[in-house]
Parts: structure tokens; C-alpha cells; sequence
């Protein structure tokens, strides 16, 4: 008996890149201006963010490719169940983000779009137009490039191993390097609005005013972290 549903399995799927949030592991440099136990609590919220920011999207395969493999549990625990978790492979960072595409492209997903979890406030309307683009027969990979010299964003429609080879991962040519590596393999590139990770602090004050003019500001987890870091002092009233 065939079961008739509302829509096709997608094909489409959305790769969110995370590690555990190990105190010294996980944003370092925030870590040693605010504290490693903070900073790793800063990283925890921006998962938790991310994977809220990611569960509007509709027809959309989502998949949580975690590091280290010792995060199993606790990965398991923080997604829903709708959400594929699975252990990063591979032998070094390039090695890894070019398996998960793989893994999803060998699932029949045909626009495979990455993202990590270090941009909290990255508008849905991004990865959105990142499926878009992949529509063009003239896109080959889309990358959101970050301010920082990185980027925020890749998107494929099926995986090119160039792209995560010979990248100085970390620095601030990962952006101009990719793009080389693109064009050496022939492939073209669109690209999406600039946008910022959250590295430095002068990076998490920017993320909490945008968090701040937000509607939805409630919801976020990374907010109250950063209210008392960055909110200004309150008047003290008439009685105090």
C-alpha cells in the first residue's frame, strides 16, 4: 500500500556544523578576554539559536554534524527528534565538511547548503536565497562571505572535494582561498550579503544589538548572557 503525503521527501537539506561546547575548546579568543567557562556557556546559546533560527524552514532536510564524536549524547539530547545528528569523519576540518555534503548528496539531496553555528542572528532569508541561487544552472557554489575573511555560508548542488583543499582554515583568507579553489576547478561562484561570526568581543557587542532590535529577542537563548556584559547601567529612581 503507497501512503500518499502532502509533499515530496526534499530535496533540499541544510548542514549545521557545531562542536560541543567544551570550556578552552570552543571560541577560544572569547574565552581569554571573558573566561573559558563563559565563553563555551556564549557557544552553547549560539547552537541553541542556531538550531531554533533553522527549524522555521519548511521542506527542508535538516542535519547536525557534530565534533568531537564524544558528543554523540549530548548532541542527541539538544536536537529534535526530526533533526539527523551524525559524527563528523574525516582527517582533518576540509575533510569533514566535504563528507557531510557528501552524506546528504548520497541521500538525493540536490542543493546542499552548510552552516556553522558562530552567526546567532544570520537572517533565515540567507540560507533561504542560498537554496534559491542553487536553482540557476549557472551556480555551482554559493558562499556567504563573512567580514572577517571567512565565510558564513556554502552551498552546493552536489560536493567538489577542491573546495576543502589547500584552505588556510582560521584565518582571514578562507574566503579568497575558496574562491580560488572554485575557479581553478571551473566552477561558479554567486554569493549572498556580507555577514559577521562571533569571535572577538567587539563581534558579541554587535550580536546583542542585533539581538536586541529584534522582535523576537525573547526567544533567544544567547541574549541574557549578553545583557549584563553589554546592557547599559539602569538610573537609579528617586527612593534608591
Amino acid at each position: 500500500m503507497t501512503i500518499q503525503t502532502p509533499y515530496p521527501p526534499p530535496t533540499q537539506a541544510l548542514i549545521i556544523v557545531a562542536k560541543e561546547p567544551q570550556p578552552g575548546r570552543v571560541k577560544t579568543r572569547l574565552g581569554a578576554t571573558l573566561g573559558y567557562e563563559r565563553a563555551a556557556s556564549l557557544y552553547r546559546a549560539f547552537t541553541s539559536d542556531t538550531l531554533r533560527l533553522t527549524a522555521t524552514l519548511v521542506h527542508t532536510t535538516l542535519a547536525l554534524a557534530y565534533w568531537p564524536p564524544e558528543g554523540d549524547a549530548y548532541f542527541r539530547a539538544l536536537a529534535d527528534p526530526d533533526i539527523g545528528v551524525f559524527s563528523q569523519k574525516g582527517a582533518d576540518f576540509g575533510a569533514r565538511l566535504h563528507n557531510a555534503f557528501t552524506m546528504l548528496a548520497e541521500q538525493g539531496h540536490t542543493r546542499l547548503v552548510l552552516i556553522g553555528t558562530d552567526s546567532p542572528s544570520l537572517p533565515v532569508e540567507h540560507i533561504i536565497q542560498a537554496f534559491a541561487l542553487l536553482d540557476d544552472p549557472a551556480c555551482d557554489v554559493v558562499l556567504g562571505p563573512c567580514d572577517d575573511g571567512g565565510w558564513y555560508l556554502m552551498g552546493l548542488r552536489q560536493p567538489h572535494h577542491a573546495l576543502f583543499e589547500h584552505i588556510p582554515w582560521s584565518t582571514d583568507a578562507v574566503y579568497q582561498a575558496t574562491c580560488d579553489q572554485a575557479g581553478a576547478a571551473g566552477l561558479r561562484v554567486m554569493t549572498l550579503p556580507l555577514w559577521y561570526d562571533v569571535d572577538t568581543q567587539s563581534d558579541l557587542e554587535r550580536l546583542y544589538h542585533d539581538l536586541v532590535a529584534r522582535p523576537n529577542a525573547v526567544e533567544s537563548a544567547t541574549l541574557p548572557l549578553l545583557r549584563p556584559l553589554f546592557m547599559p547601567p539602569q538610573p537609579l529612581s528617586d527612593g534608591d
